[in-house]
């Protein structure tokens, strides 16, 4: 897991225990109780409560699918864009599978028409909104390109109020340089290393 910071501590108004927020290495805040989740989902060790390990398996399959949640690039039928891929979690969420359970919900896999995959060496799963894949015309899962998840198009670039130029890719990297054209190239080169060491990886 990132390293973390304490920042701060907030007490409300209400007499509620004070909430502590984290600050992980990209940057973002988040409470303890949210990185612990995300740390045992990604693990696979998904434990709300100390009775987890009793819980039925459709229990834990859906639960561990709502703790973290990948949402894909959403549009209408006409093809107009409504909102860009996302991540997203539900609170309490063996709580809320036990009761989704109980009302007839279920995962399927043999019913998967959409599968999430997390950017070669990108942050982790809870910052990486990665790609989602379907089956090919065999029925099997494919294997994307590690060029899939870094698009050129993708590249943004800025100039600062001090003057310098900063490219940033939304898969978490970032150039700066003093002038835009080389900011863009810096950036391009980490893209062009990020994708042939995943490349390199997955050949092992």
């Amino acid at each position: 897991m990132p390293d973390k910071e304490i920042v701060e501590s907030i007490h409300f108004g209400n007499h509620q225990p004070p909430s502590e927020y984290v600050k992980t290495d990209t940057g973002q805040l988040v409470t303890p109780e949210f990185l612990a989740l995300i740390q045992q989902s990604l693990s696979g060790k998904l434990s709300e409560t100390s009775q987890t390990d009793e819980l039925s398996p459709e229990v834990k399959a859906l639960a561990e699918e709502l703790a973290v949640i990948h949402l894909p690039e959403w549009r209408t039928e006409v093809g107009r864009k409504l909102a860009e891929p996302t991540v997203t979690s539900i609170k309490q969420a063996v709580r809320v599978a036990e009761y989704l359970v109980k009302r007839g919900v279920r995962v399927h896999p043999e019913l998967e028409e959409i599968r999430w995959t997390p950017t070669p060496g990108g942050q982790p799963g809870v910052f990486d909104t990665g790609i989602h894949i379907t089956k090919d015309t065999a029925g099997n899962w494919p294997a994307p390109d590690p060029e899939d998840f870094y698009n050129l198009e993708d590249i943004q670039v800025t100039k600062t109020d001090e003057g310098f130029w900063v490219a940033t890719h939304p898969r978490g990297l970032a150039a700066e340089a003093s002038t835009k054209t080389d900011a863009y190239a810096a950036l391009v080169d980490q893209l062009r290393q990020r994708i042939e060491q995943a490349r390199h990886t997955r050949e092992e």
